[in-house]
């Protein structure tokens, strides 16, 4: 009879691979699967080993800078404007950054963390298959209803957020091509992240998975090719060429480019509502305000309440009253100096460990910082759904196998 406790912890390790397996498709879903992952991990805390697991996992260079940005988070709830239930929806959305030593306590082994990347790859899988069959046919349950190329296929999420989990699929197929074991897996491989890279440039409108995808592919190139000064050389010609041709085939990335350029250049409070103009604007407004309170900041969930004494068109507040899509300035208008250092030191972790690795594992970690940096100036991707469940769970991901790898270095 199986003991409760490796009950418990089986089925946390198995609903939390299937919130990496939903999340890139359904938000509902991921959210009953999490919720499962902490009952079972609870309950676990009681019967079984969790709370040991999580103990070890403190030590985990992630653990204390994400900690201590929640910490503050829920601090700067003192100061602000917002009333109860918005202050209380702020927390709710940051609150993963809370529980990234639970994931990390869960992805203590080499077997659950393999299954968690393959659930991820799996549903980015079915998302591009579906993405490459919209090119010719329908499907009543997909986000858009666009044939031919040159059109936006979204299939699950809405375009920013397919582009940049597509942009790190992408990677993570390029990752499994460096060290396949048999040929035909490494081409195979390449093929997924060619088409992958195909569709977010050419099956998608999304400005930000273009800008994700190529620094992420540039970024992944230079650490994948190391220092050798001729490899860098030849890596960058190769990478300048394919961004050439890119730009020049496209015709919806050069109009889309153009466009925000145009809508950047031209961006104004008294002028109808862009995407380009608003962030441009949302930017302005949110680092004016945060000159008045740079060390504190207004306050968590205080953006919602001051933006629209700004923002008084209609129009505009509908748009980016909200939140200021960018996480940098989100935080530095909320939580102040000391929220965006904190960010910033949640970063450096990744990118610190990044440097630390082994060259395969560098390239792919330095280009989910590439990606997770791109996603979080162009959108408040820590605090919206699918982006906060894919980059909070990613990193945790990414960083849970680093005591494993210490202890296996130190064994000889």
């Amino acid at each position: 009879m199986t003991p409760p406790s490796t009950f418990l912890q089986r089925g946390a390790k198995a609903s939390l691979i299937l919130v990496f397996f939903a999340f890139p498709m359904s938000v509902a879903l991921a959210n009953v699967a999490l919720l499962l992952t902490l009952v079972f991990w609870l309950l676990g805390c009681v019967w079984g080993h969790s709370l040991r697991d999580t103990r070890q996992a403190l030590s985990n260079p992630l653990a204390a800078p994400a900690l201590a940005l929640f910490a503050w988070i829920a601090l700067a709830a003192l100061w602000s404007p917002a009333e109860g239930p918005l202050i209380g929806t702020a927390l709710g959305k940051y609150s993963k950054l809370l529980w990234v030593p639970v994931f990390i306590g869960l992805l203590n082994d080499p077997a659950t963390r393999r299954r968690c990347g393959q659930a991820f790859a799996l549903a980015m899988l079915f998302t591009l298959v579906v993405t490459w069959l919209n090119v010719w046919f329908d499907f009543s349950w997909t986000r858009t209803h666009n044939q031919g190329f040159g059109e936006d296929h979204t299939v699950f999420k809405d375009r920013i957020a397919q582009g940049i989990l597509m942009s790190f699929f992408t990677v993570m197929a390029l990752h499994q091509a460096m060290h396949a074991p048999t040929r035909a897996r490494a081409v195979l491989a390449a093929l997924v992240a060619a088409l992958a890279a195909f569709s977010v440039l050419f099956l998608s409108s999304g400005r930000t998975g273009y800008l994700a995808l190529l620094l992420a592919l540039a970024v992944f190139a230079v650490f994948a090719v190391g220092l050798h000064r001729r490899r860098l050389a030849i890596a960058a010609l190769a990478l300048v060429a394919v961004m050439a041709i890119t730009f020049t085939t496209s015709t919806q990335l050069r109009s889309r480019v153009n466009e925000a350029w145009l809508e950047a250049r031209d961006s104004s409070i008294t002028v109808p509502v862009t995407s380009a103009g608003a962030r441009m604007e949302m930017n302005r407004f949110a680092l004016q305000s945060a000159l008045e309170q740079p060390v504190l900041g207004h306050g968590t969930a205080s953006y919602p309440v001051l933006s629209p004494a700004h923002f008084t068109d209609p129009a505009w507040c509908a748009v980016v009253c909200v939140h200021p899509h960018n996480q940098f300035a989100f935080f530095l208008f909320e939580q102040g100096l000391i929220g965006l250092v904190l960010f910033l030191w949640f970063v450096f972790a990744i990118a610190r460990q990044a440097w630390r690795e082994d060259t395969p594992r560098r390239a792919l970690m330095m280009g989910f910082v590439a990606v997770l940096l791109v996603a979080n100036t162009t959108h408040s991707s820590f605090w919206l759904s699918t982006e906060n469940h894919f980059f909070i769970l990613m990193s945790a991901l990414l960083m849970a196998a680093i005591p494993m790898r210490q202890r296996e270095r130190a064994a000889p």
